[in-house]
């Protein structure tokens, strides 16, 4: 529907609805497993034997450092962290660092001071904005009507 004191928005704020819900559960999840581990997990001290590589779209060279350290039963594990920077910071090879992991599943893992929490709040931000936006749309623009 299209009036002259406005323009049509029919269910304009669903999309924005779920865009909103996926960045605030990503971030959400995110900063639970980060803080989860942190807060129960078991911590190891780790040195970061290489860097793991992949390719931007425009063809930069993003890198990940990849962790190696021992379980108390002597066990060897890697973590790399799924986030890839453009430097490798201070995460160089031979670097010290420290993990926090699942004693129960090693292989679940976080690298203190490198696993995304700003980004991870970027996400919750940017998510609160857009459910906001969302539902200040759904209350005061009717079905199908005009602004």
């Amino acid at each position: 529907m299209d009036d002259s004191s406005g323009y049509s928005v029919p269910f304009g704020f669903i999309p924005v609805l779920l865009f909103g819900a996926a960045f605030l559960a990503i971030g959400i999840r995110s900063i639970r497993k980060v803080r989860t581990l942190r807060r129960t997990g078991a911590m190891a001290y780790g040195q970061v034997v290489r860097h793991g590589r992949s390719s931007s779209d425009n063809g930069q060279t993003l890198y990940s450092p990849i962790v190696a350290w021992q379980t108390p039963d002597g066990s060897r594990h890697e973590y790399c962290p799924t986030m890839y920077k453009s430097g490798k910071g201070r995460f160089k090879v031979g670097a010290p660092a420290v993990i926090y992991y699942d004693p129960t599943d090693p292989d679940r893992a976080s690298l203190k001071g490198y696993d995304g929490a700003p980004l991870y709040w970027f996400f919750v931000v940017i998510g609160l904005a857009a459910t906001g936006l969302g539902l200040y749309l759904l209350v005061t623009v009717p079905l199908g009507g005009s602004i």
